[in-house]
């Protein structure tokens, strides 16, 4: 069977969706010295935190991955590791929820992007079924496909008509039993507006795995090394089954969870394994750390999925200036559509990205504050 992409939107979505998991097994992390600290350090500056924040303390850690690239389970962008030194600040400990981002939404009426969809001005060439209201919406298929394919995602990800974070699978579902989930179908530029009326922001790249890791530098994941203990305890809402047509829900939830469902890393933090993506301050590249290892500086400027095909087939970045939404964004953390047969980022390590051309409902944030 050939699979077709959606116009437009979804074809230049393509690499802005994704799914992950794992099956190592062993210890949780709660016996290590690293995370006995970092729990003391918790509880000594809990009182310092801002209500529903988690201080960071500053410091250096190893970012990216450290394994060798041979680690089919790792990827490109992770490498190569490498220190860098953040200073303290506050966390939420929680992916923004639905309750809260409609309090945002009720004070300020704001519409976030899927709501009222693109403007033919900055897309002259696009058909216009293209630019209405939408976003990403996951759907399983009825049976097994293959993975590896062109255009496998489509067999997965449909771009739907009026989804939006009131409606995360499509105009027929709402949110009125998930208003302690995290808030999803919403764009890089609607998390901004959100953590600016908040008197919050997101998150740096280094920030955010900073936080994650907990305490513990170098470790596969947020709890240590090991996926699973001998209780078979879960950690981290993910896909669990068959990836894409079945996700059993052996993990406690099949689709997103609600926040604090699942154990707290070293520093308190919640969700920042699985659940929903996250976005991210810093603009994407592949190569950033290549970047920051030779300048000490994040991309300063973003670059569109298309600018990256060019530069992964050719060696260097094309010369132009992506219209603003398309440039691309970090996001971390992996989501409840994460399964080891397709991509393994619910690791602190695993980068990926978001387009404000595709705003999906596998991705949310959470915010910061400087301390």
């Amino acid at each position: 069977m050939k699979f077709s992409p959606p116009p437009f939107l979804t074809l230049i979505a393509l690499f802005a969706i994704s799914s992950c998991d794992q099956k190592d097994d062993a210890s949780t992390a709660t016996t290590d010295p690293a995370v006995k600290e970092a729990s003391n350090l918790r509880e000594r500056d809990l009182e310092k935190s801002p209500e529903g924040m988690v201080l960071i303390p500053g410091g250096s850690y190893t970012r990216g991955t450290t394994k060798g690239e041979g680690d089919a389970a790792m990827f490109p962008e992770e490498f190569p590791a490498h220190e860098v030194t953040v200073e303290a600040f506050h966390m939420d400990e929680h992916e923004v929820t639905n309750a809260e981002f409609l309090k945002f939404v009720e004070a300020t009426g704001w519409i976030t992007q899927a709501e009222k969809g693109w403007s033919s001005v900055d897309f002259p060439l696009a058909p216009p079924e293209a630019l209405k209201p939408g976003a990403l919406v996951f759907r399983s298929p009825p049976e097994k496909v293959e993975l590896r394919i062109r255009d496998a995602v489509w067999q997965w990800w449909q771009m739907v008509p009026d989804a939006s974070w009131r409606h995360p699978l499509g105009p027929e579902s709402d949110i009125s039993e998930k208003m302690d989930h995290p808030v999803v179908c919403v764009t890089w530029e609607d998390a901004q507006a959100y953590a600016a009326w908040i008197g919050k922001r997101l998150p740096t790249e280094a920030e955010w795995e900073r936080a994650a890791r907990g305490g513990l530098d170098q470790n596969t994941y947020v709890w240590g090394n090991e996926f699973q203990d001998d209780s078979g305890k879960w950690h981290a809402n993910i896909f669990t089954g068959d990836f894409p047509e079945n996700d059993s829900g052996v993990d406690g939830y099949a689709g997103s969870a609600p926040v604090k469902s699942y154990p707290p890393n070293g520093y308190g933090l919640y969700d920042v394994s699985g659940n929903v993506w996250e976005h991210c301050q810093d603009f994407y590249r592949p190569d950033a750390y290549e970047l920051f290892i030779a300048t000490g500086q994040s991309p300063p400027t973003g670059v569109s999925e298309p600018m990256i095909g060019h530069f992964l087939n050719y060696g260097q970045w094309p010369e132009e200036d992506p219209d603003e939404l398309s440039k691309l964004h970090v996001t971390k953390g992996g989501s409840f559509l994460c399964h080891y047969t397709y991509c393994l980022r619910y690791r602190p390590a695993a980068r990926h990205f978001s387009e404000s051309l595709a705003p999906s409902n596998h991705t949310g944030f959470r915010c910061v504050i400087s301390k």
